[in-house]
């Protein structure tokens, strides 16, 4: 069960990214009060958690280009301050769900 789980889970994550790496519009939540399951069957919730996914998927550096002050450059240059490490973590701060 534990396997059949994990693969569906797989296929709703490449279903998924798929529509969207294509432009598609993904269907809208459906419940399941309308499905009836055959005899010996069970309904199974598949959940899908996007920013899992793309930290596991999609990881490879993108170059960026921004200006700072050059005073505020200058700082954190004598401070030894990684600039994509800071960026990364503001941009994380914003984006996590609260």
């Amino acid at each position: 069960m534990d396997q059949a789980y994990r693969m569906a889970a797989e296929a709703l994550d490449l279903a998924i990214t798929s529509r969207l790496t294509e432009g598609q519009q993904l269907p809208p939540a459906a419940g399941f009060q309308g499905i009836k399951p055959e005899e010996n069957c069970l309904i199974v919730l598949i959940s899908f958690d996007m920013l899992t996914y793309k930290k596991k998927n999609r990881s490879h550096s993108v170059k960026k280009t921004l200006s700072i002050p050059q005073w505020l450059n200058e700082e954190a240059m004598e401070l030894g301050i990684n600039f994509s490490q800071v960026l990364q973590e503001a941009l994380l701060s914003k984006i996590q769900p609260k």
